[in-house]
């Protein structure tokens, strides 16, 4: 028993893991590498597959983050409310922030993952694990 929670524990463990090597392969993978382990996962072993899809919420939800940003500083422009080259030093910064609490989080999700717990991000919109939701609770009464 206590080689299989050692194994679960590491499974959970990678779904962050994947994400954090996304970041740095490219933005999409941060999203999709969770999610083919949530669809691996979904039957066989429940934590790693909710650690999974929670991981790619977290990391959807950082690129809407991203997006909102950006759509927000054209918006400001657009009114006049702060100038184009303002929005040229913030959007850097503003980026740099928010990846930063990516990998921050990431990092304490690996961490509660090792200790056998699922972490709950408190910056995700949750959109995956919503849907998917729907979309078991569908199946199941039909």
């Amino acid at each position: 028993m206590t080689k299989q929670k050692n194994q679960n524990r590491q499974y959970m463990a990678l779904a962050p893991l994947t994400a954090l090597a996304g970041i740095f392969i490219d933005p999409l993978a941060s999203t999709v590498a969770p999610l083919v382990l949530y669809f691996i996962f979904r039957n066989s072993r429940k934590d790693v597959a909710k650690t999974a899809l929670r991981t790619a919420d977290l990391a959807f939800s950082i690129q809407l983050w991203i997006i909102l940003v950006s759509l927000f500083l054209m918006l400001s422009i657009s009114v006049e409310l702060i100038l184009p080259i303002e929005a040229k030093q913030i959007m850097p910064t503003t980026t740099m922030i928010i990846l930063s609490i990516f990998v921050v989080s990431l990092l304490y999700s690996i961490y509660q993952a090792l200790n056998d717990k699922i972490c709950n991000h408190i910056i995700s919109f949750k959109i995956a694990e919503r849907v998917f939701n729907l979309v078991n609770n569908r199946s199941k009464t039909h």
